[in-house]
């Protein structure tokens, strides 16, 4: 039987990240995402431009675990190709690929409808199996993944469930600041959970500021998980999207509060 998730009408989300990395394939060059961007997608996806290129990223446990900043430990394969990111003309969702990931994108923009995770997922698995198909097609190697990831980007904007830092325990019943006599302006905090059996971990990041260079000033609420993805030992991207899914939805819920919930309009 599926699990069943609590479900928000009303959420705060504004990007959410779905992410397959793989075996850096050597013979990809930005002339193969042109290709693919205009052979495979339809005229909806209207635009494209250059980013720099993603290192990769791995989740290492015992003897192989390396102590470093959060996110998991970097690896730079020391070629710089260029990633791009193929938009559609909505400006909802984003197509980026590089030689050693594929990432699809949600973006709420100035739209009002909440893209489910259940649509995210599926529209990312009919374009992902496109650039599988092109990528055999064009002869440039083999898609061995490694790592899979899921990202939800929230922001808490000031006015609406929070005026001032003294009203942010009533979003997140734990947090409190440390002692000290002066008045509290700022927060930044990192944690990292580790899912069951080591299939990964959750990153969860609170940071304030503003949603853009003039945005309003807001709460950044990020969760970010990451796994293992072997064809060889059975751990499917896919499969790992759902494992990720749900630590990000019930870490969301136990950390933020009743109340918080209420405004977003949660529902089992």
């Amino acid at each position: 039987m599926a699990e069943t998730f609590p479900k928000y009408d009303n959420p705060p989300v504004v990007e959410t990240v779905l992410s397959a990395q793989f075996a850096r394939l050597p013979k990809f060059r930005t002339a193969h995402a042109g290709c693919f961007w205009k052979s495979a997608l339809d005229e909806t996806w209207n635009s494209a431009n250059d980013a720099p290129r993603l290192d990769d990223s791995f989740e290492r446990f015992g003897d192989e675990r390396v102590w470093g900043p959060p996110g998991g430990f970097r690896f730079s394969t020391g070629v710089e190709a260029q990633r791009t990111q193929i938009v559609r003309a909505d400006a909802t969702r984003m197509i980026q690929v590089q030689d050693s990931r594929f990432i699809y994108n949600w973006q709420k923009g100035q739209s009002i409808i909440y893209a489910s995770y259940d649509s995210t997922r599926k529209e990312f698995g009919e374009s992902y199996a496109k650039f599988k198909e092109f990528i055999k097609a064009s002869d440039i190697g083999e898609i061995e993944e490694n790592q899979w990831e899921v990202t939800y980007q929230n922001h808490l904007v000031k006015g609406e469930l929070w005026d001032s830092p003294k009203d942010w325990r009533s979003i997140f019943p734990w947090f409190n600041f440390p002692a000290s006599s002066l008045r509290p302006d700022f927060v930044l905090g990192r944690w990292a959970f580790v899912l069951p059996e080591d299939r990964g971990r959750l990153h969860v990041t609170v940071n304030f500021g503003r949603t853009s260079l003039t945005g309003p000033e807001a709460i950044i609420l990020e969760l970010t998980a990451r796994g293992t993805a072997s064809s060889q030992a059975g751990f499917s991207v896919l499969e790992g999207f759902e494992i990720g899914h749900a630590a990000i939805v019930w870490t969301f819920t136990k950390m933020t509060s009743d109340r918080a919930h209420i405004h977003w309009k949660m529902r089992d």
